[in-house]
């Protein structure tokens, strides 16, 4: 039983129930999911038409991959969501290209004029409410995955969607998923490539309105940044273990990677093709911040953004070669020695900090 009071089930439609079956379990059937079309929502065959020049359209469902073990959420059962702009007083239903299409339900209306009279930072009239979506890639992850889980259905921003990709978990993952079967809008569990491919796959059936933050098993989303589709990429600051991470762009990612994905939001239209180039498997994320920042796109400091990265991810991993090639081809040889050595330094300092050293022979 769906309920309400979780965020990511605040905006909850049905745009699409005059075409879909549903099984006895609930779900949409096989035979209608992949047959959704919609000339309103510029969707064909389930999934959203961009423009031309974009290799790949966005889907509502992921097709079967190799070792799929269970799909499901609020997408499965013929829920949606979508972006909202403001129109003579009335909130609607915005297309691919952000343009309002049809009014919102009666219901959906009323939710949202109530959300924002009952919340002190939008006493300021707001006239677009965005779809942010969270992502969380998971392999193996089930010690972690239940708060992070928490974290993102207990957000007081309504209009969030979240999505959990996983690599086809041996553990309880899969179990740990279920259990939030009606507050997360899409799940699938199956066999990736990696980290990278998995994030990919999630970017795929992000909407083309929608602000993309990524979480892995442990992280947490503290805080989510106020946003307006005049933005186009927000970064806020990030706690790893206990220590603030203060997101800087100061150096232009000259010397690394200066923001945490736990706290950077960036809109799906920068890119609608899967963004990450998965034959690096450390920095690939970096990759992908360098292409937006020397595409000239705009980032924006949100104090107010704040997320708690989980100590030991991913992230922490060292491909010295990797992080040296990805900056030799934004930059230049010069850029990437110097950063290389910046890197190495900051990894020896911290390798060498007094506080380290004291707790290494006191617990060894």
């Amino acid at each position: 039983m769906i309920n309400h009071n979780y965020s990511t089930t605040h905006l909850l439609t049905k745009p699409y129930d005059d075409s879909l079956q549903y099984g006895n379990d609930g779900k949409v059937t096989s035979n209608t999911k992949f047959a959704i079309n919609n000339a309103i929502f510029n969707i064909k065959n389930s999934k959203i038409i961009g423009k031309q020049q974009d290799t790949f359209e966005t889907m509502l469902f992921l097709p079967p991959g190799e070792g799929r073990q269970g799909e499901g959420g609020l997408r499965t059962k013929g829920y949606f969501k979508h972006s909202y702009n403001m129109v003579d007083g009335e909130w609607w239903i915005v297309d691919s290209d952000n343009n309002p299409v049809i009014p919102a339900p009666e219901d959906i209306q009323s939710k949202i004029k109530q959300y924002l009279s009952s919340n002190a930072q939008y006493q300021t009239p707001i006239t677009e409410l965005p779809l942010i979506t969270v992502i969380t890639v998971v392999y193996n992850g089930a010690k972690y995955l239940e708060e992070t889980i928490v974290s993102v259905i207990n957000q007081t921003y309504p209009n969030v969607e979240y999505i959990i990709i996983d690599g086809g978990s041996t553990d309880l993952t899969p179990d740990i998923i279920k259990k939030y079967e009606d507050y997360i809008d899409y799940w699938v569990s199956e066999k990736d490539k990696g980290i990278y491919d998995a994030m990919n796959k999630g970017w795929l059936i992000t909407h083309p309105t929608a602000f993309t933050v990524y979480l892995g098993a442990g992280d947490k989303v503290v805080s989510l940044p106020l946003i307006n589709t005049d933005n186009e990429i927000i970064y806020g600051n990030v706690y790893i273990g206990g220590v603030l991470f203060e997101s800087t762009l100061k150096n232009g990612f000259k010397y690394g990677n200066s923001v945490h994905h736990q706290a950077l939001f960036i809109a799906k239209k920068l890119s609608i093709n899967p963004p990450f180039n998965i034959k690096y498997k450390v920095y690939a994320d970096f990759d992908f911040n360098l292409r937006l920042f020397k595409s000239g796109y705009k980032f924006k400091f949100d104090p107010s953004c704040i997320s708690y990265a989980l100590p030991g991810g991913s992230s922490s991993k060292v491909n010295l070669k990797e992080y040296f090639m990805i900056i030799l081809n934004h930059y230049n040889f010069i850029y990437a020695m110097r950063a290389l050595f910046v890197n190495i330094l900051g990894k020896l300092k911290a390798y060498l900090n007094f506080k380290n050293i004291f707790n290494y022979y006191r617990f060894k």
